[in-house]
Formats: structure tokens, sequence, C-alpha cells
């Protein structure tokens, strides 16, 4: 199972709301440690405010009203909300709603504190006038904590209304599971909203500065990632005068002593082939005269001999073609090339005895180095008869596709091993099964063929086929 992959930028802004999320809940807990676990702080405002204006709509409704109706009033008005709402009098005692059973901590709040001048005259108005409190009064006296068990919200408030009996001020008690009450208590939606617009902001303001940061880094993988397939050339921009640009800097000196490394060793790979070339021409003139002046015993030790200084020019030969790839778009001029008259030529001249079917357009042209393509197309080729040589016929397919021209060449041979085709295309790599002299060969064909396409302005790949074989596939610009 694949992990789920995420932007670098993205983690940073998920790891940043979890951070404002932390210290949410480290000051949702100091408050409460400040509060000691009471919740009188959550009716400090537009809470405070609803349960308010609920005493006062009761009040005005239920000093209308006779007492025999006050439990029906109480049931709707809680049943809008889902809370229970019941009235108490100043000593604690349930008068109506629904028979709950009080926590001990609760019961003390219950009690009505209000001194002779703040409490509310002992009687009702007359019917039809409607109660009018002061603007100037202080706020009725409110409370909300949580108790019980199981635990349940309890909120109150005293009213400005007396019981008929006794002339008692009742307090409105309100019960609720949940600490939102139904948002009678909190309404948790503006909270949400501002945590939402918290993050966006937070999300803006940061983005600019991530953005910088992860771009940043995408640029300098994507110049690493050209520096190792060989593109010593490549720099990285050193705008930044932080550490990302220092290591920018790095990046860019480790590039150029790479490329120089590189050129040098080139260079002395093509001197020591160039060399050798001399010694091994003469050796085998040599050779040639002791053929001439040697007994029947001796011959059979100098057709070795013989042999093995043929591998060695042949292989002098492929360095020194793999030196030369490099240059060749300084060397050779883009032409116009029927791929069909060039493919034939070199089958012509590399298997001219192998099966092979060939599905090519006359007409199908394209702009490149012929030379470079035509050495190109040879390798594969004559990889191809050396490995599958009995296997099955060789299919040759070209066609275009999207502005380039696309050859696939592939057999029904034993193929490779899956894990070295990522490693086929370097220089004097060669499978396990390819390492026998009887098949010859230096390992050097398919990188000859990778510089060749490349000079092209083209890409060449493998792949595997099923059940067997193996296959080139060539893309180069059509023009």
């Amino acid at each position: 199972m694949s992990r789920l992959r995420l932007p670098l930028y993205l983690k940073i802004l998920l790891w940043f709301g979890v951070n404002l999320l932390l210290l949410a809940f480290l000051v949702f807990g100091f408050l409460s440690m400040q509060f000691r676990m009471s919740l009188d702080w959550m009716l400090s405002g537009e809470a405070g405010e609803r349960v308010s204006a609920i005493g006062d709509s009761l009040t005005d409704e239920l000093s209308h009203l006779p007492e025999q109706q006050w439990p029906e009033v109480l049931q709707r008005h809680g049943a809008q909300y889902d809370v229970t709402f019941s009235l108490f009098s100043s000593n604690g005692t349930q008068i109506m709603g629904t028979q709950i059973q009080v926590p001990p901590e609760v019961l003390p709040k219950l009690i009505d504190k209000r001194g002779p001048n703040d409490r509310p005259p002992p009687r009702r108005p007359p019917p039809g006038v409607a109660r009018k409190r002061p603007s100037d009064a202080p706020p009725k006296p409110r409370f909300m904590l949580r108790a019980g068990d199981p635990a349940h919200y309890w909120a109150g408030v005293h009213l400005d209304l007396t019981q008929q009996i006794d002339h008692r001020p009742l307090t409105l008690l309100m019960v609720s599971n949940t600490i939102t009450g139904g948002g009678l208590f909190f309404d948790l939606w503006p909270w949400l909203g501002l945590a939402a617009a918290a993050l966006l902001l937070s999300a803006l303001v940061w983005m600019p500065f991530v953005r910088g940061i992860t771009g940043f880094i995408g640029r300098l993988n994507h110049a690493a990632g050209r520096i190792a397939q060989g593109n010593f050339g490549e720099r990285v921009s050193r705008s930044r005068n932080d550490e990302l640009g220092e290591l920018s800097s790095s990046v860019n000196t480790m590039a150029a002593q790479l490329g120089e490394y590189v050129a040098e060793q080139r260079r002395i790979t093509a001197d020591v082939a160039h060399e050798l070339c001399s010694p091994i021409a003469r050796m085998q003139m040599a050779l040639g005269v002791v053929e001439q002046r040697s007994t029947p015993e001796q011959a059979g030790y100098l057709q070795k001999l013989d042999a093995e200084l043929q591998h060695m020019a042949k292989l002098v030969e492929e360095v020194l073609a793999f030196s030369k790839a490099e240059t060749l778009p300084e060397r050779e001029t883009a032409e116009d090339i029927n791929l069909h008259d060039l493919i034939v030529a070199v089958i012509a001249r590399e298997a001219p005895e192998a099966d092979i079917q060939l599905v090519v357009s006359t007409d199908l042209q394209l702009h490149s180095l012929r030379d470079a393509l035509d050495r190109a197309i040879g390798n594969v080729l004559r990889n191809a008869a050396r490995y599958a040589t009995g296997s099955g016929p060789i299919q040759i397919h070209a066609g275009q596709q999207d502005g380039r021209v696309v050859i696939r060449i592939w057999d029904q041979g034993p193929g490779v091993p899956p894990e070295t085709l990522p490693r086929l295309f370097e220089p004097f790599y060669r499978p396990e099964a390819a390492r026998r002299r009887s098949t010859g060969g230096s390992g050097l064909g398919l990188a000859i063929t990778k510089r060749c396409i490349e000079a092209c302005r083209g890409t060449v790949t493998a792949k595997l086929r099923e059940p067997t074989g193996l296959e080139i596939l060539i893309s180069i610009p059509a023009a």
C-alpha cells in the first residue's frame, strides 16, 4: 500500500494548523483553571445575552398567564432548543417544569441572593400591561456549570417574576446534555467560522513564504536530477541569501567539479584508446609475420593470440566511438532523412541473415543527424540479432506521434533481469547473462546508442516484453 504523497507546502500549513489547535486547547485549559472549571465565563458574551433574553421573554409571557399554564409554556420553550426548562423558588425548591434531580453543587446557585432593592416587586402587572425593565437596571444574575453523573450542563437566570402564593422570586433553570444547549448556551458556528478565518488568513500570510521555499526546493531538485543524468552544465539560481542559497552554491560547485572530472576522464580515455591503436596494429602485423614462419604446433596458439588482438582492437575502436559520440552535434549537420531507406541499409549491413519484420512507411521523413541515427539503430539491431538468434523474428516499427518519430525495435529473446533495465545504457555495463566471451560485446554499444540519440535531441529507453523479449524505444523530433 503506497503512502499518501503531500506537497511540502501543504505539510507545513497543516503542521501550522495543528500548532494553532494546540494553542487553542492550551488557552481553553488555562481559562478553565482560572475559572476553577466553572463555565460562568461562557455567559459573559452573546450566550449570556441569549439566556437573559429567554428569561425576559418567559417573564413577560408567564406574568400574563395563570400559573396553571406555565408548565406548557416551559415545555414549549424547552422543545425549541432541546433543553429542559424548570422554575425554582429562591430557596432552591422546584416549583414547575419537568421533575429533575439537582446535583448538590447546583443547589447553591439556585438561591436568589439579590438584595431587596434588586428583587422584583411582590406582584404581577395588571392584565394587558407589559412589564418594562428599566434601561439602567443591573443585569440579572446568571450561572452555568457542568455537574451530575452522568454530567449535564446547567444554566440558570434569576427572573423578575414571583410566585403568586408567597411572592418569592423565581429562578429559571435550563439543563442540556451538550455544552451547546441547542445553540442557547454556546453557538458553535461562529467559533468554527472564526477558526476557519484564522486558518485561512494564516495560510494566506504564510503561503508566499512557504511557496518560496518549496518552489526553490523544487527547482533545486529538478537541477539535481538533470546533473544526475549527466547534464553538468545545469545551474541553480543564487538569488536567496539564506541556507538554501548556500545549498544552491554548493550544488553549482559540485556540478562544475563533476563536469571537469568527467570531461578529463573522457579525454584520458580517448587519448589512451587513440594511443593503443598504433601498438595493436604493429602487433597484428608482427603476428602475421610470425604466422608465416610458425610450425603446425604453434599455429593453434597464434590463432588464439590473433583472436585476442582482434577483440582488443574492436574494444579500442568502440571506446573511440564512444568518446567521439559526445561531439557529434559539432561534427555533423542535420539533414532530411528517409527513415525507411536508412533502416533498410542498416539491416543489410548489420543483420543481413536475421529474420526481421519491418513496418515503416516508405515516405516517413525526419530532419536529424544521419550518421548518429545510423549508428544508434545499428547497435540496437546488432544486439537483437546477437542475443535473440533462433527465438523468433525481430520487429522494427516506426511512425509519427505528437510531432516526434518513434522507433520501436524488439526481439523475442531471453531479455534481461528487470533490475538491470536502468543501467543498460551505462558505459561498460553488461548484464550477467551477456558477460560471456562467446556473445561478444564490450558494454559500450547501448551507451553509444544513447549518446547518438541525445545528439539527435531524442531519448532512448528499454523495457521488457511479455512473455519474453527486450524492446528498445527511440523517440526523435520529426523536425
